[in-house]
């Protein structure tokens, strides 16, 4: 396979002359600059639990150009002890409309510290004693793209680049230890897409092409345990997407989509044996039929992949086998604004589920699950009670087991197998609104998942939430509640009977905002 970087550097330096003259494109693209446009937003939130936040947001206009950009603040104490979180985010961009297309780029950045809870004794005192114990994790993101339009033609490219950061510091009796991960991922997007229409049917087609390289180094720096991990990969895609839509009494439509991607590794990052996921396809292919003015039908097959980019694994930093998911669905929607209803029927199948395993180790690592699947039914109705009320109704019912697995029989842990949800809205004179829902979460399994030696359950739960909103002139407050009942309920258990992390109690919450 031809290695991706020397067409990434080429794009790149192009990319960035075209972003130089993106100015002067605009003003010659522009039959008279129009006087400029200035939005923003400003919103605050207190919450119980040391939580608040804080967002700007501001957008300006003129001409074809757009600018906007954001920033925003994040704390949540926790209920439990230690365990305190900070998040700081900025992301901008600006784009550009010309008679012939469009161009731009946007940026962010996201930083994320976060405190460990506190221990069981002994070993509080040692967690006070280190205060270093801390996560942190850090992520760039920056794209730019081009887009010209050439009769029924459009064509574009997109080149990105996300950078991912995180260390991990951990206070143990034996010392402190240090895990570290950083990433770097190029990609290089050309699309070429063609609108038409062949004996009456109207024809959507798009190819294009994915060149990506990506590069990672982790590594773990403990007392005697010191090590350090490397991993280089390419790959290029080719995918193909064509959407055609008949017309006619009942408008059926069809869409192909399809999927073909080579990756390649470093030879001293190649598994004993090879790799079984050198080589993966996707496709996805859907079709729906309007029967009559308010009742329409559909269906849908996939074939889905994803390829471990972590590398944080229990076979020593190797690549994990390559994940495939196989879908199907069908389904059903009939009613108007005033009440409708849906209902969709649906099976997956999993191989080499990639799933983190905190049962591992401290640490936790990155592993593959035997064949699984979920087989389900999920149900929707939305109703309007009266000129101000809206009431929303949601069912779903999931089987989830291991396929041909050793230890066949019951579900898969902490997957729930009935969930079910209602909803009123209400919209009052004067720029009141408000609502208020329940949720209830059926009874299921504890972990751990590779022996399904537990059969104990977690309980059953309901949860009652609520929301209410009042505008008035430029601002908007709101007052809102989670889990009202105060039920103490889990979020995850991922050991029989331990390793349980409870859910939040009664949460309450205020908040304005401004917009100018």
């Amino acid at each position: 396979m031809m290695p991706a970087p020397p067409v990434l550097t080429i794009a790149t330096r192009t990319l960035l002359l075209c972003a130089l003259a993106m100015p002067a494109c605009a003003q010659e693209g522009v039959a008279g600059v129009t006087a400029g446009v200035t939005h923003g937003d400003l919103s605050a939130e207190l919450a119980q639990g040391g939580q608040h936040s804080v967002r700007g947001a501001l957008s300006r206009e003129q001409g074809g150009m757009t600018l906007d950009v954001a920033m925003d603040g994040l704390r949540n104490g926790n209920y439990r002890d230690g365990s305190v979180f900070h998040q700081r985010g900025f992301n901008g961009g600006a784009e550009w409309k010309v008679r012939q297309g469009r161009f731009g780029f946007s940026a962010d950045q996201l930083n994320q510290d976060t405190r460990y809870r506190a221990p069981e004794a002994p070993f509080l005192a040692l967690l006070a004693a280190r205060p270093e114990d801390l996560y942190r994790y850090e992520v760039r993101r920056a794209s730019a793209f081009v887009q010209r339009y050439v009769g029924k033609f459009e064509l574009g490219v997109e080149l990105s680049q996300r950078e991912k950061r995180a260390t991990a510091h951990y206070a143990g009796e034996e010392g402190s230890s240090e895990s570290r991960y950083s990433s770097r991922r190029r990609q290089l997007a050309p699309r070429l897409r063609h609108y038409g229409k062949v004996g009456g049917v109207g024809t959507d087609t798009e190819v294009g092409l994915d060149l990506m390289q990506w590069r990672r180094r982790s590594g773990r720096a403990a007392p005697a345990r010191d090590g350090d991990g490397q991993r280089r990969q390419y790959s290029r895609a080719l995918l193909l997407r064509e959407e055609l839509a008949f017309g006619g009494a009942y408008a059926p439509r069809l869409l192909l989509g399809l999927r073909h991607e080579q990756f390649q590794l470093d030879p001293a990052d190649m598994p004993a044996g090879g790799s079984d996921w050198e080589n993966q396809n996707a496709w996805d292919l859907q079709g729906s039929l309007q029967l009559r003015p308010q009742l329409s039908v559909y269906a849908k097959a996939a074939r889905s992949y994803r390829i471990d980019d972590d590398g944080y694994t229990s076979a020593g930093y190797r690549p994990l086998a390559g994940q495939l998911r196989r879908e199907m669905e069908v389904g059903a929607t009939v009613g108007d604004a005033a009440r409708s209803a849906s209902v969709r029927v649906f099976s997956e199948r999993l191989s080499n589920q990639i799933v983190f395993d905190q049962s591992l180790g401290q640490l936790g690592f990155a592993g593959n699950l035997d064949p699984s699947r979920r087989d389900g039914i999920a149900i929707e109705a939305s109703m309007a009670l009266a000129r101000d009320w809206r009431l929303d109704a949601q069912l779903r019912q999931v089987h989830a087991r291991y396929d041909d697995y050793a230890y066949d029989g019951p579900d898969i842990a902490l997957v729930p197998k009935t969930l079910a949800s209602l909803r009123l809205y209400w919209t009052g004179q004067g720029g009141a609104s408000g609502d208020v829902g329940v949720q209830w979460l059926r009874a299921l399994r504890y972990g751990p998942d590779f022996a399904s030696s537990c059969l104990a359950q977690v309980p059953a739960f309901a949860t009652l939430d609520a929301r209410y909103t009042r505008k008035v002139g430029a601002w908007e407050l709101e007052l809102a509640g989670s889990n009202l009942a105060n039920r103490r309920h889990y979020g995850d258990a991922p050991g029989c009977r331990s390793s349980i992390y409870l859910n939040d109690t009664r949460q309450l919450r205020v908040s304005a905002r401004y917009h100018f």
